[in-house]
């Protein structure tokens, strides 16, 4: 039974070594549009295995340089490293997989004036 979470993702991994589709959405298309609530910076995670390597491209919508920038990166390699993790323990053939690149595209990467003015007076 499928929970929709990043152990699906790794299920996937385990299963399909070599896809191309191991997404972990944050960010759902039913979502657009629905501006009563805060939605989340964060799209997406792209896990992709090639030789040998476990890479990860995060997709994010807007990022403060100064306040969420660091955590987002922190958190993002700590996610690729518990990916591989946990597919270490399913399979063996995992165990000669390294963690890969990390790639992150940040549609709005910003910084507020009083965090600049702080900084660089």
């Amino acid at each position: 039974m499928s929970r929709h979470d990043a152990r699906d993702v790794v299920a996937h991994l385990a299963h399909d070594p070599q896809s191309r589709q191991a997404y972990l959405p944050i960010w759902f298309p039913e979502d657009t549009g629905k501006t009563t609530v805060r939605v989340p910076c964060t799209l997406g995670y792209h896990f992709i295995q090639r030789h040998k390597f476990l890479h990860c491209t995060y997709y994010i919508r807007s990022c403060d340089a100064v306040r969420h920038m660091r955590d987002d990166i922190y958190l993002t390699v700590r996610l690729q490293l518990w990916m591989l993790e946990q597919l270490r323990l399913i399979d063996p053939d995992w165990k000669l997989v390294k963690p890969g690149l990390f790639t992150m595209h940040i549609v709005s990467l910003h910084m507020f004036r009083n965090d600049f003015i702080k900084r660089w007076p």
